[in-house]
């Protein structure tokens, strides 16, 4: 764990006691060093440009590129989480909280959201060929037992 800033100081601010006086201790700027512009890579699909919209909302930036890093940019785990809900919000479908620390690019996050979203499709696929089978064994069951009557 580092921290997202740090704040120089000669001395700290003592009170008469000769505690630290926090409230006289300077507030820490948030910086947030932008990418070159040659190294912006705008989104390129319906899933990463709602990805980058919603980091863009919560960090109050023009832009966010594919490949950058959301915690580069000064995202916390609160802010995490705030998209998250957003995100599952957006693309109606349950986002693993887990996934947004594992994929910290709005290109990796994309990737994966769009292979879970295969692999969904294919898990649902088999479960509907899987009751299919079920349904006509049990048809073929009552034709044997009506055809033995």
């Amino acid at each position: 764990m580092v921290p997202s800033s740090f704040v120089m100081l000669d001395a700290f601010p003592l009170t008469p006691n000769g505690k630290i006086d926090r409230k006289a201790l300077p507030a820490p700027t948030k910086v947030i060093v932008p990418a070159e512009a040659t190294d912006h890579v705008a989104a390129t699909n319906a899933i990463e440009e709602t990805i980058a919209d919603v980091w863009k909302s919560l960090l109050g930036v023009e832009r966010v590129g594919l490949r950058d890093n959301i915690f580069d940019l000064g995202v916390n785990s609160l802010l995490t989480v705030q998209a998250n809900q957003r995100l599952s919000a957006l693309l109606d479908r349950k986002i693993a909280l887990v996934a947004m620390f594992r994929y910290p690019t709005v290109e990796a996050l994309a990737a994966h959201l769009t292979e879970g979203q295969a692999s969904e499709d294919t898990a649902s696929r088999r479960a509907q060929d899987r009751d299919a089978r079920k349904k006509d064994a049990a048809d073929r069951r009552r034709e044997l037992r009506s055809a033995k009557r």
